[in-house]
């Protein structure tokens, strides 16, 4: 075996294995930012990682069979090219002994960014990209490329904006084809980053530099409407950075009037090289424009973002709470974390309470303020000293390179300059926010290409490896090399299996939601088959407690076959859940929808049914302490087996917890109009009433105590309200007309009573005798009638929340 250095040498135009490599490696990158199918049962974010990995993976191959073809290995300077699998090694580590299970920390659910094939993914890319790309005409194949696809997505995002307000019952002005309104923010950033390098390092020609800077321009736009001050700031300090190296590199006037008659001190420093710099415009301006959407983001950001429709939210953990996860984390499982893919159960165990006060109160977060801090948080010390390992080695060997030995060669600079300050955009991007998939991809792209370009530096040469020569040592990486070209092909393998039962998902949600059950059943089926997942299983259950409901209404069964299909249904949704339950024990969902399934057949008195569901429910309250839904949950099943006082207790804690819960208020008023605490309820009802003013049922619900207990007043101004939410609320109306008539005011009595005839011929039948009652001078409605009607011992009755105890129907 010869280790030798080789000069860099091109090679004639002609197609060779890694020829192709470096195009599938660069049209990868162009379909997966590209890619965009307007359909429901088709993934967008996980169609992307998938091309991404199946372009990946073609690539690898490539560049394997390139190698065996040649007999060499030719690399670059290898230092950063080993610490790209610095953090896909603790993201290894803490899979195997973080106890957060393999295959989730594997693969996840659609090989979301915090787990460990998705880092794979990303440093199998970089290298690649690396040990590829080592031509200047194959860096301009890319930049090309890449220009070519970033015009079609701003293009794509002018369109969308115009559609947004032409048909915005279709379209939206944030649709894009990146990702998140967010993600195309950050492109738009790295796009003037790029675009301010290539006008400075680069002699272009009229028309290239015309489309430079139309895009640049396009870029701003796009940037003022996602208004992010984070990427302003980063988009600020390289405008900054260029705008200072430009004055620095101004060439000093021939003679200058300011030193006439004055001595020249001279500061005997070297001077610096670099091309001279005739136009300031694009860092100024760019620089300019940044400050001025820093300063006023808030304001004239503000209004051109409603002017133009693209408000989003971009909504995640603060660095606070982030924190705050961390330590505990820390405090339990320091070394390994508690596993990749993890961040959401974290975050649910040791959330602040006080988060239930917000709007975002039934958000459950899968991720923290920024990519690395969540992966720090799930692969612990080990992953938090990875990426500070990789992130010290890059900036170092970047920078030190940059300054001390930068290609001559002038597209070649540009290429080792653009790609490490891209790069570097990226990775601090990462530290604060959530880039997607395409984003990250750009960023270990260009951090790939900026380890290739090393080879150029100081005295352009490459470390090779000619183990043709050697027949022992040529066995042993032929060997491996054949073994990683099948590992890839396993890898593509998975990689469809997974997309395709994605995809099945996606469409039995679709059927389910449509009411098709058979269908729907069917592609949950398929959808296991590719791919075993907890959310799979879920939905199976919930179909399960769906054909439940179906059999039991189906009147042309008969008793036998009735019972048998209902068996079967339950059975089958019983064993989905605890399937579910068994793939992520750690997610509270699953042991919700085992709580519902069993919930389901608890008034049918199925021994064990109730004892199984308040063991799940109590379970997911375990991993998920702080949602009031489930002590709601709960007290359901409380009310469900008869058991009035535990289903208090749970209501009274899911209000703890939560106290405008308006649906567990309500609940608790009810509950205590059964057990004759009338006032108690009223209270109970009032509290709803302060967090809901505008609830149609919470006011039928006041205006019922409050008749109830004597304040009719009270219980017309409530009832009235309710009416004035919903014309057509009969139930409302009937009471409404009982309170004006126990007032003595019959007129207005009649005409609620009139207003129910009119909406039906049920209800006209149901009020007739009122009605007459009413036209003859006296009162249909007397105490004892009223104790009748449920005012109020029976009128809440229904535990779903639904006013009863109503004689009439709308």
């Amino acid at each position: 075996m010869d280790i030798q250095t080789v000069p860099s040498a091109s090679n004639p135009r002609r197609v060779t294995f890694d020829t192709l490599a470096v195009w599938a490696l660069v049209l990868t990158g162009a379909v997966a930012a590209l890619a965009f199918i307007p359909s429901a049962t088709i993934p967008f974010i996980y169609s992307k990682v998938s091309i991404v990995a199946i372009g990946g993976i073609i690539a690898l191959a490539l560049y394997i069979l390139a190698r065996l073809t040649r007999g060499n290995i030719i690399v670059p300077p290898a230092a950063l090219l080993g610490a790209f699998w610095l953090v896909p090694a603790a993201y290894l580590l803490s899979t195997l002994f973080s106890g957060g299970g393999f295959r989730a920390g594997l693969l996840g659910t659609e090989l979301e960014t915090d787990t460990l094939g998705f880092m794979i993914l990303l440093a199998a890319f970089a290298s690649i990209v690396a040990l590829t790309f080592r031509r200047s005409a194959q860096y301009r194949i890319f930049f090309k490329v890449a220009s070519i696809v970033y015009a079609i997505i701003l293009a794509a995002q002018v369109v969308f904006l115009i559609l947004g307000h032409v048909a915005s019952a279709k379209f939206s002005p944030t649709a894009n084809v990146v990702g998140t309104f967010s993600d195309l923010g950050m492109l738009a950033g790295l796009g003037v980053t790029i675009s301010l390098l290539a006008i400075r390092f680069l002699p272009l020609q009229t028309r290239t530099k015309r489309f430079v800077w139309i895009t640049g321009a396009m870029s701003l736009i796009v940037l003022a409407l996602v208004n992010s001050a984070f990427i302003w700031a980063l988009v600020a300090l390289t405008a900054l950075g260029l705008f200072i190296e430009a004055i620095m590199r101004r060439a000093p006037m021939a003679a200058d009037e300011d030193f006439d008659g004055v001595s020249e001190v001279s500061l005997d420093a070297e001077p610096l090289h670099g091309p001279e710099t005739k136009n300031l415009a694009g860092p100024l301006v760019v620089l300019v424009v940044s400050l001025f959407f820093i300063i006023g983001g808030g304001t004239i950001g503000a209004s051109l973002v409603n002017a133009l429709g693209t408000n989003y939210l971009d909504v995640r953990p603060s660095v606070q709470s982030t924190f705050a996860v961390g330590s505990h984390t820390y405090a339990s499982a320091p070394i390994f974390g508690s596993g990749p893919g993890t961040f959401g159960s974290q975050w649910l165990t040791f959330r602040d309470r006080s988060l239930n006060d917000t709007v975002f109160w039934n958000v459950d977060f899968t991720s923290g303020i920024g990519v690395i801090p969540t992966s720090a948080i799930t692969t612990g010390i080990v992953g938090l000293l990875a990426w500070l390992a990789f992130l010290s080695l890059f900036f170092y060997i970047g920078i030190r390179a940059l300054l001390f030995r930068a290609p001559e060669e002038a597209y070649a600079r540009f290429v080792s300059i653009a790609s490490f300050v891209g790069a570097s955009y990226i990775f601090v991007l990462a530290l604060g926010t959530n880039p997607g998939p395409v984003v990250l991809l750009a960023g270990f792209f260009l951090a790939g290409l900026f380890v290739s370009s090393l080879r150029y530096g100081g005295s352009r040469r490459e470390w090779g490896i000619i183990f043709s020569r050697n027949p022992r040592v040529g066995f042993v990486i032929v060997f491996g090399l054949t073994l990683l070209l099948l590992a890839s092909v396993v890898a593509a393998y998975v990689v469809v299996e997974r997309y395709l039962g994605s995809v099945a998902y996606a469409q039995a949600v679709q059927d389910l939601n449509a009411g098709n059950l058979e269908k729907g059943s069917a592609d949950i089926n398929r959808s296991l088959l590719f791919a075993p997942s907890d959310r799979a299983y879920q939905l199976a259950a919930a179909a399960s407690i769906s054909q439940m409901q179906t059999i039991a209404n189906n009147t042309k069964l008969t008793p036998s076959q009735a019972q048998q299909q209902f068996q079967a249904a339950l059975s089958t949704g019983i064993q989905a859940a605890t399937l579910a339950t068994q793939i992520a024990p750690n997610n509270y969902r699953n042991w919700v929808v085992l709580g519902n399934v069993y919930q389901a057949v608890v008034p049918l008195k199925i021994q064990g049914a109730y004892d199984n569901a308040k063991a799940a429910y109590t379970k997911a309250i375990a991993l998920n302490p702080t949602n009031p839904t489930l002590p709601f949950a709960l007290a359901q099943l409380e009310i469900a087996q008869g058991n009035g006082p535990a289903a208090e207790t749970d209501l009274t804690n899911a209000i703890g917890l939560k106290r405008d819960y308006t649906q567990a208020t309500l609940l608790l008023s009810q509950l205590q109009v059964q057990e004759g605490k009338a006032k108690d309820a009223l209270q109970a009802a009032e509290a709803a009433l302060y967090f809901a003013p505008n609830d149609q049922n919470v006011l039928f619900q006041v205006g019922i105590l409050r008749l109830g207990t004597g304040n009719t007043d009270g219980a017309i101004q409530a009832l009235t309200a309710a009416v004035q939410q919903n014309t057509q609320y009969a139930n409302a109306r009937f009471f409404l007309a009982v309170a004006f008539a126990t007032k003595g005011q019959f007129a207005q009595a009649l005409d609620q009573l009139n207003a129910i005839s009119n909406l039906s011929a049920d209800n006209a039948k149901a009020v007739a005798a009122d009605i007459a009652t009413l036209k003859a001078g006296k009162n249909p409605f007397p105490p004892a009638r009223q104790g009748q009607l449920g005012i109020p011992q029976t009128t809440v009755s229904d535990p779903s929340g639904k006013p009863a105890g109503s004689a009439v129907t709308k």
